[in-house]
């Protein structure tokens, strides 16, 4: 099956991609660095990416076993971190959510590190895990619900849907400690500002452990440092367990399209990654789109991927969304329907009796 070559001027073919997404699809996005260059976070691969400035030492894991090289790790990623903060998402990362909102989303996987998924509103707690449901569902519009506090904030019932992205590569927000694994916000404290002058955090779980063995005048146990809770090159995801039983449940809902956007196809786990729900999806009939500049090699992606769109994510995605405009339309009405009532006032009615009222309102 060869690779159909997909051009910005080829309207018939882009049609064709995009009657894919209709009102029943189920689809899996997997997303790389190209989808940020339009935020302004640099990608790797391409003329003017990470790797020709001559940092490709810095997402491998042999940094960190060397004293020189481990500081100027420290402030690059830090200084990477403070781009990907000011940075806001494209519109690549709203039509993902847009997906999810239109009820077409089964899952987002993502080897990007910049979180611009959580700006634009997509879940990434993999303590969610997979969810419960058997199928995508659009975002959950209001109902009421007994007992429910005056002052409580509208809360979205949507713990069925399990973690909506699953950040592949970890992620800038928090730092892990080396010797106990735990995780803290890089944001808290003076964390940031000392990993900008190349210096390790001190790990607070382990020296509360340390200082309480001392004051029991026990041998004090060792402190680890905090890194970035980020996966490098050659080196083992510690969520790699949760991740596989994600992907496993979301292979077992038989995706109908896959839609891979901005990556340059080289990570070897996202190329098993990819292959396996490539795999499903045309044992569905599906299809499996690949919006990129860089064209895939046909010797490893030949029947595997069925387009390749050769164009920038985000105008690509602007024409489809012309193409499909209930995908805006659904995803606009859901955002309306969840929003919160702008007087709580309006909403609440109070019932029962005088020792034991309940309360009504919208959520």
């Amino acid at each position: 099956m060869t690779i159909i070559h997909v051009r910005p001027n080829d309207c018939v073919r882009l049609q064709s991609i995009a009657s894919l997404f209709s009102a029943e699809a189920k689809v899996v996005t997997v997303t790389g660095a190209g989808i940020s260059t339009n935020a302004g976070i640099p990608d790797f691969r391409s003329k003017n990416g990470i790797y020709s400035l001559g940092s490709r030492h810095l997402f491998h894991s042999s940094v960190l076993c060397d004293p020189e090289r481990r500081p100027i790790f420290y402030k690059d990623i830090t200084k990477m971190r403070q781009v990907a903060n000011s940075a806001i998402p494209t519109r690549t990362h709203n039509f993902i959510r847009d997906l999810r909102d239109a009820g077409k989303l089964l899952r987002a996987y993502t080897q990007n590190i910049d979180c611009l998924e959580e700006k634009a509103g997509l879940s990434t707690n993999l303590r969610k895990g997979p969810g419960s449901r058997s199928r995508p569902r659009r975002k959950h519009r209001p109902r009421r619900v007994r007992n429910y506090r005056v002052n409580s904030q509208p809360r979205i019932l949507d713990d069925a849907r399990g973690v909506e992205c699953v950040l592949l590569h970890g992620s800038l927000r928090l730092l892990r400690c080396f010797l106990c694994s735990k995780t803290y916000r890089w944001d808290e404290g003076d964390r940031e500002a000392e990993t900008l002058l190349g210096q390790e955090p001190l790990c607070p779980g382990c020296a509360e452990v340390s200082a309480a063995r001392a004051a029991l005048r026990k041998r004090a146990t060792a402190i680890g440092t905090l890194r970035p809770d980020i996966v490098l090159y050659d080196e083992r995801d510690p969520r790699a367990d949760s991740i596989s039983t994600i992907v496993q449940h979301d292979l077992s809902l038989r995706p109908d399209v896959l839609l891979i956007m901005g990556t340059s196809l080289t990570t070897d786990g996202v190329k098993f990654l990819i292959k396996d729900f490539a795999k499903v999806v045309h044992g569905r009939g599906g299809k499996v789109v690949f919006v990129n500049l860089t064209k895939p090699a046909e010797k490893t992606w030949t029947n595997v991927i069925d387009y390749w769109v050769e164009w920038n994510c985000d105008a690509w995605v602007e024409d489809l969304m012309g193409r499909r405009p209930a995908i805006a339309r659904t995803a606009k009405e859901t955002e309306c329907a969840t929003a919160p009532p702008q007087s709580t006032s309006r909403t609440l009615k109070r019932l029962g009796s005088r020792e034991n009222p309940v309360d009504l309102t919208l959520i």
